[in-house]
């Protein structure tokens, strides 16, 4: 309340100390001077660098090198640069430096906030929110990449099922990938999937995310179909919204900031791409060279050259600093869904409803490749940071191709459309999403999928309530386990004790056994003796057997030699 008391009390003293100071208008002190010493070369007869100063709105308009009046900055007002000399080239050309009393009457002009006439009011102009202005340009910042820090994971708008996704985007040197939602932006972490944050977009829908060259930043843009839109500037590291641009009257649809994160260009279905400031929200340019919706928009890495698309197959690179038309790139027989730079900026990718990608050189704006990527439509196309590209369709596919745009892998179809894709910080993984909402990460290397990442992830109540319900399961888990090891425990003693008898019994029948053995031994022993025996029996016999044989020999040769006798003898 006391900033707020500040703010106002200061607002009221410039306003105070302006109502007291004499004017100093264009029509009458401005003018004059110009009409001397510049309507020559900047009028309506001949406006040289497109820059007219015989008309108020002409001259706040500025001219090729963009606006040279910055109302109640003398220092930020390139007119004044030149015309007192601190600049090249000096104006007027060829000619002395103007008389104090006019070049104090223009300083006077737009300090008090160049008014056109007695009876305009000084605007004072907005201040930028933060420093803005990088010095990383396209390239890798030079300390840690930004990445998100304590941020809410609660979600804006819980929805019970995700929405079409809108856009996708992942910086360019951290391991975060932005996923639209509902009036909200998830951040994840494609290294572990994990949700870093959730980012409030209560414009309505983002339908365009971009990190800038330097992922210090990340630009949303989206809104309300047929009702507003709006551009919107986050710092990745805090989520604070550091500018927002824009006041139209319809969604954007497209959008980028470029290299240093001064100019942020958007358009959508008003078919007019509108280049802002980023630093004080003025329209810069207005380009009205479209046709039809404006469906993709992205400055070239050096931020030199912005590339337009449209639904009715218009293609555009246009000179960044004054909006000039630069090339008209014809080729694409139906709308433009998709622009992405090479990041030498030397290379300018399309795809389009005809389902082709095509490449473009940008010296001579020529086709340098074409090839056929989705059946019925390519709806987006990224590059890698080494060149390869990825792009998705219709044909539910999420499709890598090398360089030369000879495809490498097509990972697993979606179940309806595939809208966006994106490749991570390292190019060691692919982002890709649907029409029903579904957000899958895969590996380049194999085409696995490693994760899903929802675009609306759950209310912090229900982590809890999940992590509460997994608790409980584990503990009921733990329970049954230590039911189930008493149970084994009891079993285990009970088979130890029945082990315990069985060994107690086995050591007595071992004894028996050792007993039988030594039993067995002496009943061999003995029947060994006893067959040493018989057999001595045996010969014995059997010599008993011969003597008796050779007696009863001797005998019947005696009786024989009796009988011999006898009959010898006679009677």
């Amino acid at each position: 309340m006391v900033c707020a008391h500040v703010l106002l009390a200061a607002v009221r003293s410039f306003a105070e100390e302006a109502a007291a100071a004499p004017k100093t208008t264009y029509d009458e002190h401005v003018q004059p001077i110009f009409r001397q010493h510049c309507f020559t070369c900047h009028s309506d007869s001949d406006a040289k660098s497109d820059l007219r100063v015989d008309n108020y709105a002409a001259m706040l308009r500025g001219g090729a090198s963009g606006d040279v009046i910055v109302a109640g900055d003398v220092d930020a007002s390139r007119l004044w640069a030149l015309v007192s000399h601190a600049e090249s080239p000096e104006m007027p050309p060829d000619q002395d430096k103007l008389p104090d009393a006019e070049l104090s009457t223009i300083k006077e002009w737009i300090a008090q906030g160049a008014l056109e006439n007695s009876g305009s009011i000084a605007k004072v102009k907005a201040k930028p929110k933060v420093e803005l202005n990088v010095s990383v340009g396209a390239g890798k910042p030079e300390g840690p990449a930004a990445m998100p820090q304590g941020l809410s994971r609660q979600p804006v708008a819980p929805t019970a099922r995700a929405a079409a996704v809108t856009a996708v985007a992942a910086s360019p040197w951290a391991p975060v990938v932005a996923i639209a939602g509902q009036k909200q932006i998830s951040l994840y972490h494609t290294d572990t999937a994990q949700l870093l944050g959730v980012l409030p977009f209560p414009e309505g829908t983002p339908f365009v995310l971009k990190f800038s060259r330097s992922g210090a930043l990340l630009l949303a843009g989206g809104g309300r179909g047929g009702h507003s839109g709006k551009v919107v500037l986050f710092d990745v590291a805090s989520g604070q919204r550091v500018a927002e641009v824009g006041d139209e009257l319809d969604a954007v649809l497209a959008a980028d900031v470029n290299d240093d994160h001064t100019q942020i260009a958007l358009g959508g279905p008003k078919r007019n791409v509108r280049i802002y400031s980023v630093a004080d929200g003025t329209l810069l340019f207005e380009i009205k060279k479209h046709t039809d919706w404006i469906t993709s928009i992205e400055y070239s890495p050096d931020g030199v050259l912005l590339a337009t698309g449209d639904r009715s197959n218009g293609l555009f690179v246009w000179e960044a600093a004054t909006a000039r038309e630069y090339q008209n790139l014809k080729g694409h027989a139906l709308g433009v869904t998709s622009v992405a730079w090479r990041g030498d900026g030397n290379l300018l990718a399309s795809a389009s409803e005809d389902g082709t990608v095509k490449l473009w050189e940008m010296e001579n704006g020529a086709q340098v490749k074409s090839f056929d990527a989705h059946g019925g439509g390519a709806s987006c196309v990224a590059f890698s940071h080494d060149g390869r590209l990825a792009t998705a369709g219709r044909d539910q596919l999420v499709k890598l191709w090398d360089a030369n745009g000879a495809q490498q892998r097509a990972f697993d179809a979606f179940s309806d459309l595939a809208l966006r894709c994106v490749f991570t910080h390292d190019d060691a993984r692919v982002v890709g999403g649907d029409w029903t909402g579904e957000v899958r990460l895969w590996n380049v290397a194999d085409g696995m999928l490693v994760a899903h990442l929802p675009p609306n992830p759950p209310t912090l109540q229900k982590v809890a309530e999940a992590e509460l319900a997994k608790a409980h399961a584990a503990a009921a888990a733990a329970e049954q386990a230590a039911a189930t090891a008493a149970a084994l425990a009891e079993s285990l003693a009970e088979k130890s004790a029945a082990l315990a008898r069985i060994n107690e019994q086995l050591s007595a029948l071992q004894a028996q056994a050792e007993q039988l053995s030594t039993e067995r031994a002496a009943l061999e022993q003995q029947a060994q003796e006893a067959t040493a025996a018989a057999e001595a029996a045996a010969q014995t016999a059997t010599a008993a057997q011969a003597a008796a044989d050779s007696a009863q020999a001797e005998a019947a040769q005696a009786t024989a030699a009796s009988t011999t006798a006898q009959a010898t003898a006679g009677p």
